[in-house]
């Protein structure tokens, strides 16, 4: 006798599902954490002896020790208002859950089944929808966003979020290794928010995100990091945030001097890399570009001619610092000289027409291809920086560029460090304060800042995310930087991801199901989806709430062709996504006035405000089920349906 596994067994089409596959002639075993599953649902199979219910979590390691032939994943929560209720667990039951039961097929060698949804479809843009169809999804969605006033890295240095495009190429971390890398984003998001906001601020923190939105966080007395909800009752003072990364970057030998065309003038071709970042980073903290009109009269004519001098000031007073910039200009090939008793002066065409795109004092920078180097190779120059800028202690770097400001930050960054940027209000002048790694009995390591404990706000406006490949983001607010999470495909784009995979690297025998809107006997009264809403309201006489104007269109499929599909789908050798749903699609208000048609109800019909992101069509185009399971739905809307308000009248 085979085995089947159905985790979910006590839901409503978990129910249905065991009893059929029972009458299949099949030894069932369900689990499930009653989560939104009642045990009532399957407490009549428990007396059959090819019948066993197991209480447990499928987001924790599962352990079976009976033989299976199959394991069907059906465990997850459904209706909108579990989501809105049980996040957490709706997103661990798709990912972790997923792992644990792909885990367990694989140690069983067991053929799989995922249930997904016709939610990976997203607002579809295409209709009806073929598995073929990639979807068009918001996954931000009150999941979580970052306000208006966050900015991102990128490769190009720090955006705010509304000025990033999919060309950019996003910072993000390797959760794996904490190394950072760039992606472009898979989708940028912006949306209108107007409600409550979590509010994370301290001195080296400061974060306002929507509730569900991800947090980095490494739990106290925990080892690994892990992303949060923001709104999750944790220890939120007790627990660390990572501001720090390991970064590879490239390591270069040579820097090329752009090339000037003047006769009078011997172009130099190249620099070592290690003294012209040296040399740049004395130079960008403490040096100038001066142009002198030089004039000369030559066989009686005379002629102007611009002198390009390269100042950097040092006073002599500060003899080791002195020596160390001298040091490193006599191993560059131009000639130099001391001028007064604070600055190095060098007379050089080709070099001052390359520096002087770098500005003054309040418009430096530092050019992007220099801050993808190596770690090794940056720190040369971020010590020449802090040196030049004159902080013994290497702690504060001062600068009245904005711009080199936020240079010094990611330099910081991909050194090992982290930089907070501040600006007093009494000076035209911005300060990066450097964090180092390091712990005493009575601070945490300062590159895993405490996370402050949330404050609720209001909030009326814009919010901003991207979706990328790593999940995890480098963003910062008022000038505080930290690694965060970023908003991402709900759990089942990722659970189909992760199924597939296990399908192509371990040769799992696997099958994803994507279920359209099912409804019948069984389903909770307070599910919260448009079925019982209007069957409980019609049969009450209550308002029949509708919400939008109702012309976003829905089909409905009657539970036992669902479950017929799915068992055909599983004794089939099909691996790719097969859509199981009824193909004939009716307007929410259509649906509304026959329910209310066939309980001869007195309700009247109410339209409400449409919830965010709600679908405008949904219709599963069923080719591909017709053609290679010899399936299609038998069971018309108007008998499944009369069937469903006579379960729900005597229930």
């Amino acid at each position: 006798m085979k085995t089947a596994l159905i985790t979910g067994g006590a839901g409503f089409i978990g129910r249905h599902l065991c009893e059929f596959i029972l009458g299949k002639g099949f030894r069932v075993i369900a689990m499930d954490n009653l989560a939104t599953g009642e045990i009532k649902n399957i407490e009549h199979l428990r007396s059959n002896p090819n019948f066993k219910y197991i209480h447990h979590d499928v987001s924790k390691h599962i352990v079976v020790n009976d033989e299976l032939d199959f394991v069907l994943h059906f465990a997850s929560p459904a209706s909108p208002v579990d989501y809105q209720k049980i996040p957490i667990q709706t997103l661990k039951a798709g990912s972790l859950g997923t792992h644990n039961t792909l885990g367990l097929a694989l140690a069983k060698k067991a053929k799989y089944m995922l249930a997904s949804t016709s939610e990976v479809y997203g607002d579809p843009l295409v209709n009806p929808q073929p598995e073929s169809y990639w979807g068009n999804v918001n996954p931000v969605g009150v999941r979580g966003c970052f306000s208006e006033d966050t900015e991102v890295l990128t490769i190009n240095g720090w955006k705010n979020f509304k000025d990033i495009s999919k060309e950019d190429y996003v910072a993000t971390l390797n959760p794996d290794n904490f190394n950072l890398q760039y992606h472009k984003p898979l989708e940028v998001i912006k949306e209108k928010y107007n409600d409550k906001m979590y509010l994370f601020e301290n001195f080296k923190i400061d974060l306002l995100v929507t509730p569900n939105h991800k947090m980095y966080v490494q739990k106290n007395h925990k080892k690994n990091f892990q992303l949060i909800e923001a709104r999750e009752n944790i220890n939120w003072e007790g627990s660390e945030a990572k501001t720090d990364c390991i970064w590879d970057g490239k390591e270069i030998k040579k820097f090329y001097l752009p090339k000037i065309n003047n006769n009078r003038v011997k172009n130099i071709e190249s620099i070592d890399m290690e003294t012209w970042l040296e040399f740049f980073g004395y130079y960008i903290s403490e040096g100038c570009v001066h142009i002198r009109n030089r004039k000369q009269i030559i066989k009686g004519r005379e002629y102007t001619s611009d002198n390009y001098n390269i100042l950097i000031a040092q006073d002599k007073k500060n003899k080791k610092n002195y020596d160390k910039i001298r040091a490193c200009l006599e191993k560059l090939p131009f000639n130099f000289f001391t001028s007064d008793d604070h600055q190095f002066r060098i007379v050089h065409m080709q070099l001052g027409k390359y520096l002087i795109q770098f500005g003054k004092a309040s418009n430096k920078y530092i050019p992007d291809e220099l801050k993808q180097l190596s770690k090794r190779q940056l720190l040369i120059l971020f010590n020449a920086l802090m040196l030049g800028d004159g902080n013994k202690k290497m702690t504060k770097y001062y600068t009245k560029s904005k711009r080199l400001a936020d240079d010094i930050q990611e330099i910081a960054l991909k050194i090992g460090l982290t930089g907070k940027i501040s600006k007093p209000k009494s000076r035209a002048v911005y300060y990066v304060n450097i964090r180092y790694k390091g712990r005493s009995p009575t601070r945490k390591d300062n590159l895993t800042p405490l996370h402050p404990k949330p404050k609720i706000v209001d909030y009326s406006g814009n919010v901003y995310c991207v979706n990328v490949k790593n999940h995890i983001i480098y963003v910062r607010r008022n000038g505080k930087p930290v690694w965060c999470g970023n908003c991402y495909d709900e759990a089942k784009r990722f659970a189909e991801a992760l199924t597939m995979a296990y399908h192509r690297i371990h040769k799992i025998d696997t099958k994803i199901v994507r279920i359209f809107n099912t409804y019948g006997p069984r389903m909770r009264k307070n599910d919260g989806r448009a079925v019982p809403n209007f069957i409980n309201q019609a049969l009450k006489n209550e308002p029949i709430t509708v919400y939008g104007d109702g012309k976003q269109t829905r089909s409905f499929c009657y539970v036992s062709d669902l479950i017929k599909g799915v068992y055909k789908l599983m004794m089939s050798s099909i691996n790719e996504p097969v859509n199981l749903g009824n193909p004939e699609e009716h307007t929410i208000l259509e649906f509304a006035e026959l329910i209310k048609e066939l309980t001869k109800s007195k309700s009247k019909i109410v339209f409400k405000q449409l919830p965010l992101d709600d679908p405008h069509v949904r219709c599963p185009d069923i080719k591909k089920a017709k053609k290679e399971l010899k399936w299609e739905p038998k069971v018309s809307l108007r008998e499944g349906l009369m069937k469903t308000i006579e379960w729900f009248k005597e229930n």
